[in-house]
């Protein structure tokens, strides 16, 4: 009863899927700098203390810690313009793919333009995109497509809250290796500025990884009131859906990257599940028709 299945395997919306994957390898690649900047460096740099160096240098060195955090700072201004623009291409594709109007007040860009980019050979060459929701072609068009728009927040739900407990162990684990050889080293080394602006960049870090999770699940939750609300209706508008959309689009812009690496680990089981989700769905609405 619907064809979005085949719809979004076409070359056009697979070259839109492309471009996204490529601006958020990008904020990938920026963010394991900005980690290293913030915490590798830092831990690096610490290990000095057990060095007989003069006062002077270590202070120098350790005064690396605030240009770290300036940098910081900034990389995380670009990570979030990196991901808006992933998060508008990915909005395109979906109002494209379930046939809605395009909100100008989300996004200006142009369709012509961006498939014209995305045919440049290191974004072409980006593979492994096909079947991106898991649709069954039994659902009538609007369940089919709350059905897509139900998956952006159940796809990696439980991955996320694996990888904010990563992150913060690690901050966590690098905050003890500087503070404990900052105990076990001399008193030259031990000062307590010098310190301060060596555990800057990891304190910032992991601040600003805090309160972008806590916003992510406050989002997270505030559209899962919606979908539970609309559960309960029947026969939704396009409207209704278009409307939800948007909410998804600014839930999207603002969430945190998780790495390819992090994901691919759990890629093959989440996939799966995606799968028995959309069978229970059809299967569910076709029951649910018969009555």
């Amino acid at each position: 009863m619907n064809d979005l299945s085949i719809k979004q395997n076409s070359k056009d919306f697979l070259s839109l899927l492309k471009l996204q994957r490529y601006k958020y390898n990008i904020v990938s690649k920026v963010a394991t700098i900005n980690f290293i900047l913030s915490v590798i460096i830092p831990i690096f740099i610490s290990f000095i203390g057990f060095l007989p160096l003069s006062k002077v240098f270590v202070l120098f060195i350790n005064l690396i810690g605030a240009i770290c955090t300036i940098i910081c700072l900034w990389l995380s201004y670009k990570i979030k313009n990196l991901k808006d623009e992933a998060a508008q291409i990915q909005y395109l594709f979906d109002v494209n793919l379930f046939g809605m109007k395009t909100n100008p007040f989300i996004t200006n860009l142009q369709l012509t333009e961006l498939l014209s980019i995305a045919q440049k050979s290191k974004i072409e060459k980006l593979c492994g995109l096909e079947n991106w929701y898991s649709i069954k072609n039994t659902l009538h068009k609007n369940d089919a497509i709350y059905s897509c728009q139900k998956q952006n927040i159940r796809w990696d739900k439980n991955l996320r809250k694996i990888y904010l407990t990563s992150v913060l162990v690690l901050c966590s684990i690098s905050l003890f290796i500087i503070l404990s050889i900052g105990i076990l080293t001399n008193t030259t080394f031990n000062i307590l500025w010098s310190y301060i602006f060596l555990l800057l960049p990891i304190i910032v870090y992991g601040a600003t990884f805090i309160f972008t999770s806590i916003d992510n699940l406050n989002e997270q939750n505030k559209l899962n009131s919606i979908f539970n609300k609309y559960d309960t209706h029947k026969n939704l508008t396009l409207r209704q859906l278009e409307a939800l959309e948007e909410k998804i689009y600014f839930y999207r812009k603002e969430l945190i990257k998780i790495p390819n690496w992090f994901f691919k680990l759990f890629k093959k089981s989440m996939q799966e599940e995606a799968e028995d989700y959309a069978q229970v769905e059809s299967e569910q609405y076709l029951k649910n028709n018969k009555k």
